[in-house]
């Protein structure tokens, strides 16, 4: 087959799915989702109209009556509604507000607070001007206020939870109107005239910038309702008649990532709020939750097209297919379609959508402006009753200009399970099986695109297969190679299974295989391979690298063919073995009557096959990493050695204070606290040392140096 560099555009991650235009697509991980579809549920014993709802970072609805009375959603199981008691105050309430201790009721004077345990009213917040407020996280609000002698000017006032000034006030250029509303997005602002409803005004805080967001045409010149439910979407509910609304969920850039038309069966909105259990809207009869509601009402229509994508020209250029994967229901449809151009307007009209801030009748604008070949869709509908990912081609072949479009739209009817879009592969150029045949079958077009299509299928095999083989030597490369694979890649140079290590320690340990190998048997790779395990808590001695041994026999006389012993500077002290008799630690055929004797060879046989790991971690870590030691231990200690594992107790502060043979003067070892440096704020007795091996040995004051020694 003829070998030609293929290529494609990806779409799998949220930066890439933001690049295109999308309408009853919202975000979820990586993936597209379709939204459940919505209903209206009233709210039971709430059936009250001119209700004010406020819904707090826990979930919970409040609702202020027209009574001035403070009631609360019952819990589940319970009858309700819950009344809390009187929020007293001069004037109607406009809206209310839920801080974290606070109450706000917004009226024509301005902000009354109260306490939330006591419902105490504390000092008002006098300020006429002011034409709404949103909470801030917090127990502050954020005010849109008017300009002080320049109606129709309105200006951002962040207060506390005294009621006082943060910060100065800024304007929000742009927004007109009598009456603007505001809700806070995550850390940006949203500010909307709810009349005109053609813009919301996103405001950064921080700098004061202001990006204007064109909103659909079904919000034009009717009035809107506005949240961000404590998110970070803005949420938008308009009226088309006294009993059915629009309801849109849009992000920070304008993209439209649902849209859903409701039945409002306690009449005419009034007010929106929302939190994490969801949104609630005042209707003229009372509180009502929106709220998933499957088959409520028809199919469902959600599109996603691609940014304009290039297939630079040359002796092979074109396009070849579309792989899509996706979950696709039983019941759902999915059909896939393509427009390509070489028309410069074309091109530059359909980017110049794109730039800037999204119109929210993105798709619609670019469905009529772009020349989508109809007649060449393909189709496919769900079988599956699993949410297995599917992949799914749609042949490009036809598409011969040099900039194409791809679209894909879900179908979902009422009571289906909505289908899902995780990936998204465009494939360039156009390169097929079909070349590598006597031109005999080309000839035709019709029937070259038959064959096309059946040899289709094994292009899509195939080409996984190539991808696969191309990526292998990333795959085993240990800079590169991904965490799945990293326990896979250990165990083919001899590790044990270590899929229950964190993956970082298993990629460290991959990254040092050639090292660990290297100084497989010996002290310091049983230290490094330790230190990458345990992150440094672990301590590996090997007994026959200790000073050599001086045995004082009686008399003085030679130890196992040495020279008689005499006390040097390199002196160990070692405990008789076997141990003396002991009244009541005796142990019959083992422990011999009387004094025992120290056995020279015995000392030196068991000190020069001795390894002894002690490992510093909590209980929880060894529960860990106890297994996944002993697991490696074999591979990397001799056979032939004693191996001595101690765990103790991991205490950070404790290992930092020890005087011992791994102890360092460093920042990393003692912390940067000052009063664990070494120096003027040093304390007696505050530092650890550990306790001797054995009882010390007491020699005989009388004897001369360099002749016999007796100990006693």
């Amino acid at each position: 087959m003829t070998v030609v560099d293929k290529r494609m555009y990806r779409f799998a991650l949220p930066a890439q799915w933001a690049a295109g235009a999308r309408r009853n697509l919202a975000p979820s991980g990586d993936r597209l989702v379709v939204p459940d579809q919505l209903g209206v549920v009233p709210v039971p014993g709430a059936a009250e109209a001119g209700a004010l709802p406020a819904v707090d970072d826990r979930g919970v609805l409040w609702w202020l009556r027209p009574t001035r009375t403070l009631a609360r959603r019952a819990l589940p199981g319970t009858r309700g509604p819950v009344l809390v008691g009187p929020l007293d105050g001069p004037g109607p309430a406009r809206r209310l507000l839920r801080g974290r201790s606070l109450f706000w009721v917004l009226t024509d004077r301005g902000l009354d607070r109260y306490a939330a345990d006591t419902l105490q009213r504390l000092t008002p917040v006098v300020r006429p001007a002011i034409s709404d407020a949103a909470e801030d996280g917090r127990d502050g609000v954020w005010l849109v206020e008017a300009e002080a002698g320049s109606p129709g000017r309105w200006w951002l006032r962040h207060v506390d939870c005294w009621g006082r000034s943060c910060r100065p006030p800024f304007p929000v250029p742009g927004l007109e109107g009598d009456a603007p509303t505001v809700a806070v997005a995550g850390d940006r602002l949203v500010v909307l005239d709810p009349v005109v409803s053609t813009e919301a005004y996103v405001v950064d805080p921080a700098t004061g910038a202001v990006t204007a967001i064109g909103l659909d045409q079904v919000h034009h010149g009717r009035r809107t309702l506005l949240t961000a439910a404590r998110g970070t979407r803005i949420h938008l509910l308009t009226a088309t008649s006294d009993d059915r609304a629009v309801y849109q969920a849009v992000n920070l850039t304008g993209s439209v990532e649902d849209h859903q038309d409701l039945e409002l069966p306690l009449g005419r909105p009034t007010a929106l709020v929302g939190g994490p259990a969801g949104l609630v809207v005042a209707c003229a009869h009372g509180l009502a939750d929106i709220a998933a509601r499957p088959g409520r009402t028809g199919e469902r229509t959600s599109t996603f097209i691609t940014p304009a994508l290039v297939s630079p020209p040359g002796s092979r250029s074109g396009w070849d297919r579309a792989e899509i994967d996706v979950v696709l229901p039983v019941g759902t449809a999915m059909d896939v379609t393509w427009a390509a151009t070489d028309d410069l307007s074309t091109v530059d009209r359909a980017a110049s959508l794109f730039d800037g801030p999204a119109p929210a009748d993105l798709v619609d604008q670019l469905d009529a402006l772009l020349p989508w070949c109809e007649d060449q869709a393909v189709a496919y509908s769900g079988v599956s009753d699993t949410e297995e990912v599917e992949q799914l081609a749609a042949l490009l072949d036809g598409a011969a200009a040099a900039t194409l479009w791809l679209r894909v739209r879900l179908h979902t009817p009422p009571g289906r399970v909505p289908p899902a879009l995780v990936a998204l592969r465009v494939r360039y150029p156009d390169v097929s099986y079909l070349d590598d045949l006597p031109a005999i079958y080309r000839e035709n077009p019709q029937a070259a695109a038959e064959l096309r299509r059946i040899v289709a299928p094994y292009e899509l095999l195939f080409d996984g297969l190539d991808a696969e083989l191309a990526a292998l030597p990333d795959r085993v490369d240990p800079s590169t190679a991904d965490d799945a694979r990293t326990d896979h890649l250990l165990s083919w140079l001899g590790f044990p299974p270590l899929g229950d290590l964190p993956a970082p320690i298993r990629s460290q340990l991959l990254q040092h295989a050639a090292e660990l190998l290297d100084l497989r048997g010996t002290c310091g790779g049983l230290q490094l391979l330790l230190d990458l395990v345990t992150d440094n808590r672990a301590t590996v001695t090997d007994h026959a690298d200790e000073p050599g041994a001086w045995f004082l026999g009686t008399g003085g006389g030679p130890s196992v063919g040495a020279a008689a012993a005499r006390l040097g500077v390199d002196t160990v002290s070692l405990a008789q073995r076997p141990a003396p008799a002991r009244a009541g630690g005796m142990v019959l055929g083992s422990t011999p009557l009387g004094r025992g004797c120290p056995d020279p060879e015995l000392v030196l046989a068991e000190r020069a096959t001795t390894v002894t790991v002690t490992v510093e971690v909590d209980p929880e870590q060894r529960t860990t990493l106890q297994p996944v030691i002993e697991r490696l231990m074999p591979a990397f200690v001799p056979a032939h050695c004693r191996l001595q594992v101690h765990y103790t107790a991991a205490d950070a502060a404790d290992r930092s204070r020890r005087l011992d043979v791994d102890f360092q003067l460093d920042a990393a070892a003692l912390y940067s606290a000052v009063h664990w440096r070494l120096g003027a704020t040093t304390r007696l007795d505050a530092w650890t040392l550990p306790a001797p091996p054995c009882r010390p040995v007491l020699l005989d004051h009388g004897g001369p140096l360099g002749g016999p020694q007796r100990l006693h």
